[in-house]
């Protein structure tokens, strides 16, 4: 999978106008129907389009540009939004190529329609070694004590405590309580196959789902040994993991993988596919894009497939009301010192983040500009093949946010690390240690994919509306300002008043906070000692200079 355009001189890709061509098709494709009112769209769409020919830096001007993008997908007819949306998945998928050999590319898309043609993926079978528990429950990590599972009453209890916080949606709450109160998990689950695409994703449901007695888990990844070695330790002996033999890249292996999952499945069984891989920068939308041609060849082959993903809050987001009225109270009632910072930053800092749109919802720019656009880009993208799915192709979809969490990949920068330990000290907001956030979100998948807790797409409603249920968002929602405006502010907040793993009480239930006494730096020192430390990576230079200038 490559870019169209590549730069002999620094051998890189050249990404930044294949993107505005994407972002322009899918604006465009709002006014295709000629039977649809564009008296009040055509001029938004046109005019987004004349930024998006103006752009001088798209790197500093790409969140705002995004965010009235989706402001006119959200405010369009839900037919035209569901256009853009599928215009936005074939610009990708026509622009973006596929090497087939040094001699051979083509277009990503006319490739995976002969995937049948590809030399097939040998499978590798690896089942558990322990004894099926005949009285299986589902835990959830002990945010305190990450080496302690909860059960039951005392799962259900710590989720109440962080829907009480506010870092979930009450949809969520109920979605996961299911689960850890269901005794009968591994029955509900024995005809399902899962596929779990970048299957070693730290965030991901695999570990999860592999300790559950009789489950199937197909896992595609190129480097597997430590998911292997967890399979054989401690996965119990009927469950099944199938992987490619010498494990596969999805980049370059995308049609083979294709027809492996439909070689290795059976009409009959329910498929619950799932794209979890990341890479950064550019490779990002590369790997997006092959995951998403892989999902499209399987589930047009199978069409009781269930497609799911965690949607990542750094993004542009459509929100409840009920959310933007929180926000808009807390900003009402925020310490003086918050408002004052706003003002000397020039309003860079703290920035409220509560443009309503509508009477049905809100608007929320999420996107961190140090991630990049492609992040933007890939991201959205998983959306929109969302939406396609549930709204038109009449697929389950399970797509709910997940939250900020401290994965290898996150707390290996010490700035983004230190940040994310700020974030608690701007109530709601809640960064996730890894174990928590995983169970969460598989519990809440879990409950998803069982027919009794499956919505009926509604044709009124608006499609962003499907990524409401079984939120997860960490707060973000509900906090007054914005993720980038904040970024510099949870940086010192982390990495002088916050120790490493800070949980606010709020967020324990008053069973699990005895005796769990946390210690925090005292204020005073929160202007000092600034300096990166010797086990992550130093400060860059920028934070210093704002750090400087305040």
């Amino acid at each position: 999978m490559e870019w169209p355009d590549f730069n002999p001189e620094t051998l890189s890709f050249v990404t930044t106008g294949t993107a505005k061509a994407v972002w322009r098709r899918a604006a465009n494709a709002a006014l295709a129907d000629i039977t649809e009112d564009h008296t009040v769209l055509k001029p938004k769409i046109e005019a987004f389009k004349r930024r998006l020919d103006d752009c001088e830096n798209w790197r500093y001007e790409y969140r705002e540009i995004i965010e009235e993008f989706i402001s006119i997908q959200a405010s369009a007819s839900n037919e035209q939004a569901l256009d853009m949306a599928q215009a936005g998945i074939d610009a990708l998928h026509d622009l973006l190529l596929f090497r087939i050999d040094d001699q051979t590319i083509v277009p990503a898309k006319d490739v995976f329609a002969l995937s049948g043609g590809f030399p097939k993926l040998e499978t590798v079978a690896v089942a558990g070694t322990k004894a099926p528990d005949i009285d299986f429950q589902f835990g959830l990590a002990n945010p305190f004590n990450l080496q302690e599972t909860l059960y039951g009453l005392d799962a259900c209890a710590q989720v109440d405590a962080w829907q009480d916080y506010g870092v979930l949606e009450t949809s969520a709450a109920v979605l996961a309580k299911t689960t850890f109160t269901n005794a009968n998990i591994p029955s509900v689950m024995s005809n399902k196959r899962f596929v779990l695409l970048g299957c070693t994703s730290e965030l991901g449901p695999a570990k999860s789902l592999l300790l559950i007695p009789g489950t199937k888990v197909l896992g595609v990844a190129r480097r597997l040994d430590d998911l292997l070695d967890y399979v054989r330790y401690n996965a119990p002996d009927d469950t099944t993991f199938l992987y490619p033999k010498g494990g596969a890249d999805l980049i370059t292996q995308g049609p083979q993988i294709a027809q492996w999952i439909l070689d290795e499945t059976k009409p009959e069984e329910e498929i619950v596919i799932m794209p979890l891989a990341y890479l950064d920068g550019e490779a990002n939308v590369r790997i997006c894009t092959a995951m998403d041609l892989i999902i499209q060849r399987v589930i047009r082959q199978r069409p009781n497939s269930m497609v799911c993903q965690y949607c990542s809050p750094a993004t542009v987001m459509i929100l409840p009301p009920s959310a933007a009225t929180a926000a808009q109270k807390r900003l009402d009632e925020r310490p003086r010192w918050e408002s004052w910072t706003n003002t000397i930053s020039l309003g860079r800092w703290m920035s409220p983040a509560l443009p309503t749109s509508s009477n049905d919802y809100a608007i929320l720019n999420g996107i961190i500009s140090t991630q990049g656009p492609n992040y933007a880009l890939a991201k959205t993208m998983q959306m929109w093949r969302c939406m396609i799915a549930y709204y038109r192709d009449a697929h389950i979809v399970a797509a709910p946010f997940a939250p900020a969490t401290r994965t290898i990949s996150m707390v290996a920068y010490d700035t983004i690390s230190s940040a994310l330990e700020g974030m608690h000290h701007f109530e709601p907001m809640l960064a996730f240690d890894v174990g928590p956030a995983s169970t969460l979100m598989a519990a809440i998948l879990i409950s998803q994919t069982q027919l009794m807790n499956r919505p009926i797409p509604d044709p009124d409603e608006n499609p962003f509306i499907m990524f409401w249920d079984g939120a997860v968002h960490g707060g973000v929602w509900t906090c007054p300002y914005t993720l980038e405006s904040l970024s510099t502010v949870n940086y010192m907040l982390g990495k002088t008043y916050y120790p490493q793993g800070y949980i606010p009480e709020g967020v324990l239930p008053k069973r699990l906070q005895e005796g769990k006494e946390q210690e925090r730096r005292s204020p005073s020192t929160l202007f000092q000692e600034l300096e990166g430390s010797e086990q992550r990576k130093p400060m860059p230079e920028c934070v210093k200079q704002r750090l400087a200038f305040m």
